[in-house]
């Protein structure tokens, strides 16, 4: 999983940057196809450059779930150990609540064009007392954005609880011991 994810982070990439380039270009007053490279038969556009960021988001999630299985579980915990994994949790972090949103507002506002001045909705008069109300696009991106968050917050915890439950709870050895006395009874403090 981790190699599969590191070479979908490299073709996600690449898909991501040949697609960026422009079709046509203006020379002179005239459009004229760009011509770029060896690659030139690329698909490009908005909607490649989208699926690219989609492959980019899987084969991210694959190397960090292919590296926790490589180096953190279903082996003995140590100091060394346990900075790696704390290393994941803070690529993961970094990656879903940092970079996956900034992108995406990225692309909504850019490629996408999803500004405030573009109307996506108007609310019917009737509905609002005889007013005016339209929703731009940028409502639109921005809530996205937002649902994102609040689901991967619930993500988030639900793979924390699930995460304390994979060796069945706590360890033998972090129990508390009940001391007993010679006879076989609990030992209790005096008073």
């Amino acid at each position: 999983m981790l190699i599969l994810g590191l070479l979908g982070i490299v073709l996600g990439v690449i898909w991501i940057h040949w697609s960026s380039f422009p079709e046509t270009q203006l020379v002179d007053g005239v459009e004229t196809p760009v011509v770029v490279d060896a690659l030139n038969w690329f698909p490009r556009g908005t909607i490649w450059k989208g699926i690219g960021y989609l492959i980019i988001l899987g084969a991210t999630t694959m190397s960090l779930v292919g590296a926790t299985f490589v180096w953190v579980l279903n082996q003995r915990m140590t100091w060394a150990r346990a900075t790696v994994a704390g290393l994941i949790a803070w690529l993961a972090l970094v990656f879903f609540f940092g970079m996956v949103p900034s992108e995406w507002l990225s692309y909504a506002q850019t490629d996408l064009d999803w500004s405030s001045q573009r109307v996506a909705v108007s609310l019917p008069p009737f509905l609002v007392l005889g007013n005016t109300v339209e929703l731009s696009w940028a409502m639109i991106k921005d809530s996205i954005s937002m649902g994102y968050h609040i689901v991967m917050l619930g993500v988030s915890a639900v793979f924390a609880l699930q995460v304390q439950k994979i060796k069945g709870g706590r360890p033998a050895g972090a129990a508390p011991v009940e001391k007993k006395s010679p006879y076989g009874r609990p030992l209790v403090k005096g008073r």
